[in-house]
Formats: structure tokens, sequence, C-alpha cells
């Protein structure tokens, strides 16, 4: 099984960890579009176009199937299976299904880029699924910059996050999505200011978990390879790569930079 997703950023790695966890004889390609982010400030027809044009270059690479592993791509691109001609996979609806499955109150949090928050789309669909559902999205510009610059853990970051989260806390919500894949980077801040009553839905393992229980993966036992191809220098990308990874897998990555 050969598994290519694709993010602007580092935010996708979150995602690449859960699939390494549950496909670990599978082969991943991972192409970071370092050039163009951050996604989430782009108009809609900019993004789709950057999603056809990663989906082709994983299509070269010769992949069994593509996770859109970014909200703000998958929030332009819901059905790509015509124009791929393989199997493409998103992280929002695992991610509605398992907030609303979380929620007891019924008051859910998103917080997301502004190009996810426009498009309306956790609302639409997480009230498909329950019209009872109360959504509060929170737009969170600044997050993806900061976790890119490497801003974790620090007081930067947890200034920028109570700005955002404190809305979300005052509207009572009991679970918050983290509908960026960038944000699960800063979950342990987040957890911290919303507290423990509060519940994080990390759309990365809900997808990993999905597409394990539907049985995708086929057992050839081939040696696990991860190559990663950047489309511009990042100076941060391989530090997080350690740190999400671990040392041991981080270093037995290919890399490829920059392309294109």
């Amino acid at each position: 099984m050969h598994i290519g997703l694709f993010d602007s950023g580092v935010g996708g790695l979150t995602v690449l960890k859960e699939l390494v966890e549950k496909f670990p004889e599978a082969q991943f390609t991972y192409l970071g579009d370092t050039a163009r982010l951050p996604y989430g400030n782009k108009a809609p027809e900019t993004i789709q176009k950057f999603v056809h044009e990663n989906c082709q270059f994983l299509k070269e690479q010769k992949v069994d199937w593509i996770v859109i592993a970014c909200h703000s791509a998958s929030s332009v691109a819901l059905d790509l299976d015509q124009y791929s001609g393989i199997p493409v996979f998103n992280v929002i609806a695992p991610s509605c299904d398992q907030a609303i499955k979380q929620s007891t109150n019924k008051k859910i949090g998103v917080m997301a880029t502004k190009a996810t928050t426009a498009s309306q789309v956790y609302p639409k669909q997480m009230q498909a699924l329950d019209p009872k559902v109360q959504v509060a999205s929170q737009a969170c510009p600044l997050l993806v910059p900061l976790v890119e610059e490497g801003h974790i853990n620090d007081e930067l970051a947890h200034m920028v996050l109570k700005s955002y989260l404190d809305p979300l806390i005052n509207k009572q919500v009991d679970t918050v999505l983290l509908g960026c894949t960038h944000y699960p980077i800063l979950k342990e801040s987040i957890q911290k200011i919303c507290g423990p009553a509060v519940a994080l839905i990390n759309p990365a393992t809900v997808l990993a978990s999905e597409l394990s229980e539907q049985n995708l993966s086929r057992q050839d036992h081939t040696p696990k390879k991860i190559t990663i191809h950047l489309t511009d220098h990042a100076p941060h990308f391989i530090q997080h790569t350690k740190a999400l990874l671990g040392e041991t897998l981080a270093q037995s990555i290919q890399w490829f930079s920059p392309i294109g």
C-alpha cells in the first residue's frame, strides 16, 4: 500500500504520524506545500487549484490513495475521486461524527483557519448529522504561522491561543474540534486553557482509525518507506518531523526540497 498525503506545511505530519501507527507496513509520500503556505487565508478558488496540482503530483508518484491532510483544502474539495481516478480521503467528515458522539451538551467549538470557517463546512455537516447541535466556529489565522515558526508551548503561543479560545469557553462548549492539522501540535496548551472538562477532537486520529477499520490496508509486507517533498525550504520542518515521528523514524526519511 502506497499512501500519499499533502498539507501546506508541517500540520499534515500529525496525520502522517497517525497513519504510520495504523499502517506500519505502508509506503508514504508526503507533500508539504511550503512555498504557498498558509492555505487558510487564500480564496477558495486558489486553494482548489493547489489541491488539484497536489493530487496530480501524488498521482505521478504512483500512490494507491490520497489523504488531504489539510482542513482548508478539505473544506473546498470534498469530492475529488472523479478527478484523481483514485480514492481521496479528507479529515472533515469523520471528525464531525466523532465530535457529535463526544459532546454531551451538544455545544461544540471549532478552531479553524479563515478559509475553513468561511466555508461553514463544519456547522453544515454537524447539523446535518444532528440538527440540535450548536456549533461555535472560531477563526485562528495566527496559529499556522506560529507553529511553522516553532512557537509551540511558549508565552506567545499561549497568549494567542487564549484570545481564540476564550470566546468558545464563554459559550460553554464541552468539545473543541481542532479544525486544522497544525493545531494538534498545540494540543497541550489548548487543553490547559480549556481545562480537563473540555474534550479535544484530533481529526488526524479519527481519520486514521476510520481508515484502519475499513480495512483499506493491503498487507503486502513491503518495507516501510517515507518520502517527504517540500515545495520550498522550511527551516523548522525537520525539527517538527523529529518531534512528531521520533528521531529514529525521522532519520530514515528520504527528503526532496525544494521541488517545482
